[in-house]
């Protein structure tokens, strides 16, 4: 049996909220050297940032939203410029391919200063012509596939019926203090790997 990817209604969808499973905060840990300090503008239930807490980061989180994180900002991210100085962004940021918010967010982070932002998106945010000029101007400095489809992210309130994801993911990431363009590798959740050296990355000031 073939299974494609079932469309919903903009309204149902709402916000798009869709949180992300810990396993994808874990493996981003075991593959990237992240700044000490992190900011989740999309922080939802803050899996995110609580697996990125008990490895020692200092994080801050905040939504359109409460989802029910503890000390979740209630602030729009799109709505205004953020002094970024020293501080990465990690997020799995909400993904309309009719409005391009995904890419609105992205762009903003650049727009910023953020020297160090980490997302973690639908592969086909690769395509797309519309996208097209923003990778040229500004390429990503590291994309890693999931080899492993990540647990199923349902919608927030979703009552049907759960089944595992069939949509692939990966975590794209713009590093400033890296030579790195477009370099492509692959990651299994389910597989422990080293973290990187600490002279990885340089010092984010």
């Amino acid at each position: 049996m073939i299974r494609i990817n079932s469309k919903c209604k903009r309204e149902e969808r709402g916000n798009d909220a869709y949180f992300t499973p810990p396993q994808a905060a874990k493996a981003l840990i075991a593959i990237e050297k992240l700044p000490q300090r992190i900011l989740d503008p999309c922080c939802g239930s803050g899996q995110i940032l609580d697996v990125l807490r008990k490895k020692g980061h200092t994080v801050r989180g905040s939504d359109i939203v409460d989802y029910g994180w503890p000390g979740t900002a209630i602030r729009d991210y799109l709505s205004q410029p953020l002094s970024m100085r020293g501080t990465g962004i990690v997020t799995n940021p909400p993904y309309d391919a009719v409005t391009g918010t995904a890419k609105q967010f992205v762009e903003k982070a650049i727009a910023d200063g953020c020297q160090y932002h980490a997302w973690l998106l639908r592969m086909n945010f690769l395509e797309s012509i519309g996208r097209l000029p923003m990778f040229r101007k500004h390429p990503p400095s590291r994309i890693w596939i999931s080899s492993r489809r990540l647990p199923m992210m349902h919608r927030e309130g979703w009552e049907g019926n759960k089944a595992p994801s069939n949509i692939t993911y990966m975590w794209i990431v713009w590093d400033a203090n890296s030579e790195d363009r477009c370099k492509l590798n692959w990651f299994d959740w389910k597989v422990k790997r080293r973290p990187p050296p600490a002279n990885y990355q340089a010092t984010y000031n």
